[in-house]
């Protein structure tokens, strides 16, 4: 059992590391994934109308259809710039017309900072248990074996798991 700990332990720390340097070596606020999307979100508004409705509220239109969005409120009448906390094609050309940069409309999940975050936690080895310092507390329920404490006792002076509370099972 030990050895399958230490082999997952070693798999999550080649993994965070291995996360962590590609998030370092990108080079946008987003993430290349969401940068990706973006990009393609940029492409579909080159037909797309803008009126302003006053500085936060936009009028867009294309190919017939109308929709409403408020960038104060990041909200579009199409539901995928509140539902997915990302840009929208329609939220994008309104703000190019603000001229605002087109992360701001983002949530900091699609973040590269964010990414950067959530793989710095570096993941540590954990000691034999020989070296653990068990408080008496602890040691005394029987969750852990203090180092001069060889087995757990029953009070009919059988061995008892004290998880399962099974006679015969190996004593946790």
């Amino acid at each position: 059992m030990l050895t399958l700990a230490e082999f997952i332990r070693n798999m999550l720390q080649r993994w965070f590391h291995d996360r962590h340097r590609a998030a370092q070596s990108m080079r946008h606020q987003l993430t290349d994934v969401s940068h990706l999307v973006m990009l393609q979100q940029v492409e579909k508004c080159c037909y797309i109308t803008v009126n302003p409705v006053d500085w936060n509220i936009f009028s867009v239109k294309r190919s017939g259809k109308q929709w409403t969005i408020d960038l104060a409120r990041k909200t579009c009448i199409c539901n995928k710039f509140q539902m997915h906390h990302f840009s929208c094609s329609h939220a994008l050309v309104a703000a190019r017309e603000r001229n605002l940069d087109f992360t701001s409309l983002c949530s900091d999940y699609y973040k590269r900072q964010t990414l950067i975050d959530a793989y710095s936690v570096p993941i540590m080895h954990v000691s034999h248990p020989s070296s653990w310092v068990v408080p008496s507390d602890i040691a005394e329920r029987g969750g852990f074996k203090s180092k001069d404490q060889e087995t757990i006792r029953s009070p009919d002076g059988g061995s008892t798991c004290i998880i399962f509370r099974e006679d015969n099972h190996p004593i946790v």
